[in-house]
């Protein structure tokens, strides 16, 4: 029987068990390193200013939204549902469990629903720069009889099937990431960003949502960015929804954040090895 098992395992895609070094390198990233915006000073806005901001001066609207996260927030956790488009292929619509804190930086992924391409992953952002960055992946079955999985963050295995590394996860990246082309292109005078009003939005709960739009580009960006729609959450200011499209309307990727817990205690095993076991 286990002779039989491990050769199943060898008819498999060895997404999770190829060890990092034997990967060719991962594709160059076209996207610009995400900045870190000072925080504003003063109290913070109330909503009415806020709506008018999202009107006049999305790039202001936006530096408030991250002074507001970076004074209240220091982890969450809540259910992210993303689909993306991977070397000109629609994949399936994923669905995970996230919990993160921001001190140290910790990421853990609970994929419960198919299709998944693990059944855990974590990642802990390492103590010193000597140290090495890298993923904790349990694998699903059959494949799971391995063991724990060591993998790079930016390597082709753990780059098949998304746009962005584990690494760079997070509503505030996602806020850095949005508003750094925006002041860029602001720079250039070539920003344009169309505030689409409010609105209910289902896919994070039916919460009533800031919606802006950037279009159009004057060139594509980060691997093709060539319309891009934002979702902000009214009551915590949060980006809580984006769809990014290529220059023919095409969908390079849709990401929506619901039943988001703000702050939550985290029992001290969650960012370790045996929150990956299930223990």
């Amino acid at each position: 029987m286990r002779l039989r098992l491990l050769s199943c395992l060898f008819c498999l895609p060895l997404v999770f068990i190829m060890a990092p070094d034997s990967l060719p390198p991962a594709p160059t990233s076209t996207r610009d390193p995400l900045k870190e915006f000072e925080n504003l000073d003063g109290k913070l806005p109330d909503n009415a200013s806020m709506t008018t901001l999202a009107e006049r001066d999305p790039i202001l609207f936006m530096k408030w939204c991250l002074t507001r996260y970076n004074r209240e927030v220091k982890g969450y956790r809540l259910v992210m549902k993303k689909q993306e488009r991977i070397k000109d292929k629609l994949l399936p619509s994923e669905e995970v469990k996230v919990s993160f804190q921001e001190k140290p930086f910790s990421v853990l992924f609970l994929y419960d629903k198919e299709p998944r391409p693990a059944q855990r992953a974590l990642y802990v952002e390492p103590a010193n720069e000597k140290e090495k960055r890298l993923i904790q992946v349990l694998p699903n079955p059959p494949l799971a009889i391995a063991g724990i999985q060591n993998i790079d963050p930016h390597g082709a295995t753990a780059m098949a099937n998304s746009r962005y590394s584990m690494d760079e996860f997070g509503l505030k990246i996602g806020m850095q990431r949005t508003l750094g082309p925006w002041v860029k292109a602001d720079e250039m005078k070539t920003l344009k960003v169309k505030y689409l009003g409010e609105k209910k939005v289902a896919e994070v709960g039916n919460r009533d949502c800031w919606v802006l739009r950037r279009f159009p580009y004057a060139e594509p960006e980060d691997g093709g960015v060539a319309d891009l729609t934002v979702y902000i959450d009214k009551e915590t200011w949060l980006q809580v929804g984006s769809t990014i499209k290529d220059r023919d309307g095409k969908v390079l990727g849709e990401y929506f954040f619901r039943d988001i817990e703000l702050n939550p205690k985290f029992d001290d095993d969650t960012f370790t090895r045996k929150a990956l076991q299930g223990k």
